[in-house]
């Protein structure tokens, strides 16, 4: 996606600015849990089959997913965006300034994509499917969900205790189900690719490699998607709601940034045109002083004719006496 916003000189503060903040959200939204460390407890059932299924470690682990949802995009984007500047402006800075700003935006897309997740990841607190089998909760008479006088269900326990022994970050972790985080940053850091491709379709070829490479980056977001229900990490509905998130942020970013692109052009357009007008006004004022300087020559050279045809008859003037003298005598 090619946004071709440039700064002015003066306002070259701007970036740095842009860069600080982009920065601090990122810190923010990479350590949200260390700043948000609770999220709601919620109850279950005993009879729960949803909350039944055995751990599974991760298919796509969380170092593949950062490749996958924010450096591989990153990447492209680089690299789509350096191949377009390619014409000459007033300096290197504009030249090269759509790249940085196809990129400014991507990331403040990310960081809110990672904020939202984390918002609803926290104040939902759904249990994700192998929470028995992590958590092993022992209700509050002392029993367990296995026991006989627990096991038809049909009590909703909101006070448990977890004694499987297990690292307390995975006990936690298995309370923060809803939305899917690697469903929600893959989708959005592919997303945003396929649609800076179609962004920049004129610039490509014209064939069947733009809507592979857009067919690519989605099928690989849902295969992190769907790797998700197959490793019990997520329901499906967590996965659905995690794409949906990416997805729409994606579409949000790149419609303010198209709007925001579009202003900044007219601004440039009405720029010219003052520049136009403002060209067309001195011209005009210098068209009638050069009219005038015409006709003073005109005139002068109008007057001149006149005496050096005097001169030339002044000249000639005694030859023609002294003919008329001979013609006379004879």
């Amino acid at each position: 996606m090619s946004f071709g916003l440039r700064l002015n000189w003066p306002a070259v503060h701007r970036p740095l600015l842009d860069v600080v903040l982009l920065g601090i959200l990122l810190v923010l939204s990479e350590n949200f849990k260390e700043l948000w460390d609770w999220t709601t407890q919620r109850g279950f059932f005993c009879d729960d089959e949803s909350l039944m299924y055995p751990y599974h470690s991760n298919t796509v682990s969380s170092s593949m997913l950062h490749w996958l949802g924010l450096y591989l995009p990153l990447l492209l984007l680089l690299i789509l965006e350096s191949c377009r500047c390619r014409r000459p402006l007033d300096s290197k800075w504009q030249q090269y300034w759509p790249v940085y700003n196809t990129l400014r935006w991507f990331l403040f897309g990310h960081v809110a994509s990672s904020v939202l997740k984390n918002m609803g990841k926290h104040t939902i607190g759904r249990l994700r499917p192998h929470f028995f089998d992590i958590c092993r909760p022992q209700l509050a008479d002392g029993g367990f969900c296995t026991d006989d006088a627990h096991r038809q269900g049909g009590v909703y326990h909101t006070v448990y205790t977890c004694v499987s022994g297990a690292d307390t970050e995975l006990i936690f972790d298995a309370h923060i189900s809803f939305p899917s985080g690697h469903s929600s940053m893959a989708f959005y850091g592919l997303v945003f690719v396929a649609l800076h491709l179609q962004r920049i379709r004129r610039t490509l070829p014209d064939n069947m490699l733009r809507p592979l490479c857009q067919l690519v980056c989605v099928s690989i977001a849902s295969f992190v998607g769907l790797s998700r229900v197959m490793d019990y990490k997520h329901h499906w509905s967590d996965v659905v709601a995690g794409s949906l998130l990416g997805t729409l942020v994606a579409l949000a970013v790149v419609r303010a940034a198209e709007q925001e692109h579009r202003l900044h052009l007219l601004c440039i357009d009405q720029k010219q045109q003052q520049q136009q007008n403002k060209q067309q006004q001195n011209a005009n004022t210098m068209a009638p002083q050069t009219v005038a300087v015409d006709k003073v020559v005109t005139s002068g050279s109008s007057q001149t004719e006149p005496a050096s045809a005097a001169c030339e008859v002044g000249q000639q003037l005694p030859q023609d006496l002294s003919v008329v003298t001979c013609l006379s005598s004879n």
